[in-house]
């Protein structure tokens, strides 16, 4: 969809989701009907309507409801993309973007308020163990490096490997 602005809010048990994009690509199109030119011609006449907005960057707003058990799934289903060997995954990807700012959560041992990302970067919100509320607003650009301290520390910790050197 390429959504202009993305928009999670997490209340009662769900995920609670907004998407703006551009109307054009939110809607399903269905494949026009094959009509001879001045057949075509009519139909337009036709089925033109006077309050019609002109066409352009109209924006549709989209809602949607996710439980525990949906994210889970679609965890799952994006798995194999993220597991390729030697790659970090793309921070300008949602999934990745929500696992960055998850470890600064899970940092402070916080639980999701909202999230908001548009073009500019992202913003979320959080109650920490405490029950002090935290909120940060990052650039695409911080986020990519957060997302490289996080990847790095990662590969540098020395987690022994009881195989590593035996045949």
């Amino acid at each position: 969809m390429f959504p202009h602005q993305l928009e999670i809010e997490y209340r009662g048990g769900s995920f609670e989701v907004q998407v703006r994009c551009d109307r054009k690509r939110a809607e399903k199109k269905s494949p026009p009907v094959q009509k001879s030119g001045l057949r075509n011609v009519f139909h337009k006449l036709a089925t033109y309507e006077l309050g019609k907005a002109p066409e352009g960057a109209e924006i549709a707003t989209i809602a949607r409801s996710y439980n525990p058990d949906d994210i889970n799934r679609l965890n799952e289903i994006g798995l194999h993309r993220r597991t390729q060997a030697g790659k970090i995954p793309d921070i300008r990807n949602l999934g990745e973007a929500l696992r960055t700012i998850g470890r600064v959560i899970d940092a402070d041992e916080g639980r999701l308020i909202k999230v908001f990302r548009d073009q500019r970067g992202i913003a979320f919100e959080y109650v920490d163990k405490g029950g002090a509320t935290h909120k940060a607003e990052m650039t695409h650009s911080e986020l990519y490096k957060l997302q490289q301290r996080f990847y790095d520390k990662r590969d540098s910790s020395d987690s022994v490997d009881p195989w590593k050197g035996h045949a």
